[in-house]
């Protein structure tokens, strides 16, 4: 029932500057749910892990949304009346298992020489700081789909070939190069939620696509919206779209942001609306 696909390719600029991609991206999907997520590491000096920080995120939110999609039974009759009260439990504990690997992966990997100036000069209070990412997720199953934000890049439902729509809440402080994170204090207070009911009358998206700023940035608004739907129309109309978006990547960040691009989707496999 459902299909889809995960990318991260490091901008133009880190490729000059031999930088690290910070950018990570993973997808999950069977017969009845599928999951994406996409974490952008801060990448600036007081968090040189960020790009493990992002991949542990990615990792960590595929691990926790499928363990919470099959106990159902748990959630079930609380996510229709009260879905912020789930929404933010799962974030919760995408949180802490985050902080959990973070600081597991700091004990068995200890600072370098070169990381121990940085980590000195800049007198960290928290070891999560240096691995500092944001985190996107979409989730789509029989009986509902939702999605889960902190940080920038963009959450995208496409509702037919020419209609893309950005769903989740905006945050308005999100300017001057301020961003949330999954190492902020407040971590859990600065998610954003959107959840809908799947029936007749609440039909779900035929795809979902989630993007880090490296891809928002690279594209006027109107125009970004058109990139997702011609992205959702490549991957459920032709068989080379691996390939296709593989060779896109690269030249939207040298033509674009120059900064790492990821893109993760989730859709329906025929494109035909089910509950039609």
């Amino acid at each position: 029932m459902f299909s889809g696909f995960s990318y991260s390719v490091q901008g133009a600029s880190h490729i000059e500057k031999q930088i690290v991609c910070q950018d990570s991206a993973a997808h999950y999907y069977n017969d009845t749910f599928a999951i994406a997520a996409v974490s952008d590491g801060h990448g600036s000096e007081k968090h040189f892990r960020s790009d493990i920080g992002s991949k542990i995120a990615v990792d960590i939110a595929i691990q926790t949304i499928k363990e919470f999609i099959t106990r159902e039974k748990d959630y079930i009759h609380t996510i229709f009346s009260n879905p912020d009260k789930i929404l933010k439990q799962v974030a919760s504990n995408i949180i802490y298992r985050w902080s959990e690997k973070v600081y597991q992966h700091f004990k068995e990997n200890p600072l370098t020489e070169k990381e121990q100036t940085l980590h000195e000069k800049i007198n960290l209070e928290k070891i999560v700081y240096i691995y500092g990412a944001t985190l996107i997720i979409a989730v789509m199953t029989k009986k509902f789909w939702f999605a889960l934000q902190t940080g920038d890049g963009a959450c995208v439902t496409i509702t037919d070939k020419n209609t893309a729509e950005v769903f989740v809440p905006k945050d308005d402080r999100l300017i001057f190069n301020f961003v949330t994170s999954l190492c902020d204090s407040d971590a859990i207070g600065n998610f954003r939620y959107f959840f809908s009911e799947i029936n007749k009358e609440k039909q779900p998206p035929l795809g979902i696509i989630i993007t880090s700023d490296g891809i928002v940035n690279s594209f006027k608004e109107d125009i970004f919206l058109d990139f997702n739907c011609k992205t959702l129309n490549l991957f459920t109309t032709q068989e080379n779209a691996d390939e296709e978006i593989k060779k896109f990547l690269p030249i939207l960040t040298e033509k674009g942001s120059k900064d790492d691009v990821s893109i993760a989707g989730i859709y329906f496999k025929q494109q035909t609306n089910p509950w039609h």
